[in-house]
């Protein structure tokens, strides 16, 4: 069906070359030809030019038909190889689809389908990659991969299928060497810092995690907080596993690690271990306070606590009063309060302090406090009934983390590895003994202290004591 604007056009081209021809035809003048054995022939003018043009039309439109015949072998090549490139590409893209859908069959086909028509090896290597996996075929994957890798611009996605077809595998030595090849090429992609390192940090080794860390640094592929913090679990794994025999090695990595993340409260709790074991209680004592002003957590407290064993009970509650003063406000400078006040047996004050607290979050270890206070107070029949709140009530992840032995943050390779994502890129820690409900160190238990110089004379009639005010709602 001819168009509106296609028979305008028409009808105006008609017209122009009407008007045209009579113009030409109006010209005066004639044109005399002598022809051979007769008179010479006059011709108008216009009638000559018109004849020429229509020459000139027809000699071109005989050019286009030879030039067409001639060209036409290359013409039908040309158009077969437009037919081929479509097909191709059809198969690609539905190739390609059907391989992200999980349709590995179908993948397959058009796989070989695309083989056959497409002239761009890449793209078929790609389709055919994404065909084996879709189908878990993770050797053939890690074929093609290998083979687009080689070609001109699939260096980087070659290598990245290739290291995640290894993994796939279970062959973590190859994905290595392809991730680090990846990462000696010159780009901006960050999936080669993070594969490599995320490989080393399962395996659980530090050093080499560390040297990825710092190349990482060196470009720009991770900063800031993360990665200081990436560092300090990294540096403090590594010094957890040193042995007796490298005691200055992890001596000197703990201390990176608390300059890298004082907010990391195993690297102050080993860090201040050993410093403990070489005697100097000073300098503990600094640590598990740097430590306890930027994050708080009972294990630093526990540790406070057993710095100077030939110094007891008065050296105890100074340090603890320390730490106390480095973060007044927080939760476990309250409960250190409390505890404090238990062993100084001011029995008011610290049932009014654990009061509070259980107000604000009742858990397990407040309770068994309370109890502990309720009994110092005198008031048997309370403490009994927070013994028994203590069995239900809910537990504390960072309380956990202490042995009942009396050591903490005592994490297996995987639990490192946990934390090197946990804390490094969130601030959070992992409790592996809270997930496992693991027992815990006894909250209530008491703490050897001094005999008094007058011990005080009970007498045999006990006045009736006041309960504390219960300012938990829970009941029995």
């Amino acid at each position: 069906m001819i168009r509106v604007t296609t028979l305008i056009a028409i009808v105006v081209i008609a017209g122009l070359a009407a008007l045209a021809g009579f113009w030409l035809w109006s010209l005066d003048g004639y044109v005399e030809i002598d022809l051979p054995g007769s008179d010479p022939v006059n011709f108008k003018l216009g009638l000559i030019i018109i004849l020429g043009l229509i020459l000139a039309g027809g000699v071109a439109v005989a050019w286009w038909l030879l030039t067409s015949l001639v060209a036409m072998p290359w013409t039908i090549g040309k158009a077969r190889q437009k037919a081929q490139v479509r097909k191709a590409n059809k198969a690609l893209t539905e190739g390609l689809l059907a391989a992200e859908a999980g349709d590995a069959k179908t993948a397959m086909r058009l796989a070989k389908k695309a083989r056959k028509f497409g002239d761009d090896e890449r793209l078929k290597l790609l389709l055919e990659a994404r065909a084996a996996e879709a189908g878990e075929d993770w050797s053939e994957a890690e074929r093609a991969w290998g083979q687009l890798m080689r070609l001109p611009g699939g260096q980087l996605a070659g290598l990245r299928g290739a290291a995640a077809a290894a993994i796939e595998r279970g062959d973590t030595r190859v994905a290595e060497t392809r991730a680090r090849q990846a990462l000696e090429l010159k780009s901006s992609a960050e999936w080669p810092f993070n594969s490599l390192f995320d490989l080393q940090v399962s395996q659980g080794r530090w050093d080499a995690a560390l040297d990825t860390l710092a190349m990482g640094e060196k470009r720009g592929l991770i900063t800031g907080t993360s990665l200081s913090r990436r560092r300090a679990v990294l540096l403090t794994a590594q010094a957890a596993e040193m042995g007796p025999d490298h005691r200055q090695a992890a001596q000197k990595a703990l201390a990176e690690a608390i300059r890298a993340a004082p907010d990391f409260p195993p690297a102050a709790w080993h860090g201040a271990r050993h410093l403990m074991v070489d005697g100097k209680v000073k300098a503990a004592q600094g640590v598990l306070e740097l430590a306890w002003k930027a994050r708080p957590h009972p294990a630093l407290a526990q540790m406070a606590r057993r710095l100077d064993p030939q110094h007891k009970s008065l050296a105890d509650r100074e340090r603890l009063q320390g730490l106390i003063q480095a973060n007044p406000g927080h939760r476990e400078s309250r409960i250190l309060k409390a505890e404090l006040a238990i062993e100084t047996r001011a029995w008011v004050d610290a049932v009014r302090e654990l009061a509070l607290l259980i107000e604000e979050k009742p858990t397990a270890r407040l309770s068994l406090l309370m109890e502990r206070a309720l009994r110092g107070y005198g008031d048997e029949a309370e403490a009994e009934r927070w013994s028994r709140m203590a069995a239900t009530a809910a537990r504390e992840a960072d309380w956990s983390d202490i042995d009942p032995r009396g050591t903490a943050f005592d994490f297996s390779a995987k639990d490192w590895s946990r934390m090197v994502y946990a804390f490094g890129d969130a601030g959070e820690l992992v409790h592996p003994r809270h997930e496992s409900f693991a027992r815990e160190l006894e909250a209530g238990k008491p703490i050897a202290l001094p005999k008094p110089a007058e011990p005080t004379v009970l007498s045999k009639v006990k006045p009736e004591p006041r309960p504390p005010v219960d300012h938990v709602t829970n009941s029995d």
